[in-house]
């Protein structure tokens, strides 16, 4: 029997060795590539940044309502106040924060993709458009007095909620949820994207913070 067949020639192993790795890395690259090709399949959602900056602007509002009523005067921090209602005020304080604090996680939920975000959102924004008409009779009573701070609420929950849980509601929507991963929807709503989410959270969640406080 030919050795040679059986033992190869050092330089022949190396060359099946480069063979090797180069069929290796392409087998790397196609499973890649792949993946990245499912990403971009992925359907585009709709109503994930309405949704996030309502949550995130119910966290600002909640935060900022305490700390403008006591800056605004609030009589209950006054020096005529008893210990006992001021005690009743700071714990309402407390519970206000934690609400927002599970308001600004569950939007932070609604930007990574979790599935189980989506429908609550959907019913928790049907809700507030519900709420909303309540909220017209006192929109009426402050306009003809000149206040007009309840008309932004009453156009959030009126227009923008509704919206919201309608663009959430949509097939492409409930597909991407199930379909994407958290690393992909953070990628996806990452950089500027949440800068500007965060700029519209701010600046509607302090003007309704303003509107109740005043």
């Amino acid at each position: 029997m030919n050795h040679n067949i059986l033992h190869l020639h050092p330089q022949d192993a190396s060359v099946l060795k480069q063979e090797h790795d180069k069929e290796t890395t392409l087998k790397e690259t196609l499973q890649s590539n792949s993946t990245d090709n499912d990403a971009e399949k992925l359907p585009t959602p709709k109503g994930i940044g309405m949704a996030v900056a309502f949550d995130w602007g119910l966290t600002v509002e909640l935060l900022l309502i305490p700390i403008l009523s006591i800056f605004l005067g609030s009589p209950v921090f006054s020096r005529q106040s008893t210990m006992g209602s001021k005690f009743t005020s700071i714990i309402s304080f407390l519970i206000s924060w934690a609400i927002a604090a599970l308001f600004g996680v569950f939007g932070e939920g609604i930007r990574r993709g979790w599935r189980w975000t989506r429908p609550v959102q959907i019913v928790g924004n049907t809700i507030g458009f519900l709420g909303g008409f309540a909220l017209l009779v006192q929109v009426w009573n402050g306009v003809k007095v000149g206040n007009y701070w309840t008309l932004l609420p009453a156009f959030i929950l009126l227009i923008i909620s509704p919206l919201i849980a309608w663009r959430l509601s949509r097939p492409e929507t409930a597909r991407w949820f199930k379909a994407v991963t958290s690393l992909e929807a953070r990628k996806r709503h990452g950089g500027s994207w949440i800068l500007w989410i965060a700029l519209w959270s701010i600046v509607g969640g302090s003007l309704v913070a303003l509107g109740n406080a005043l």
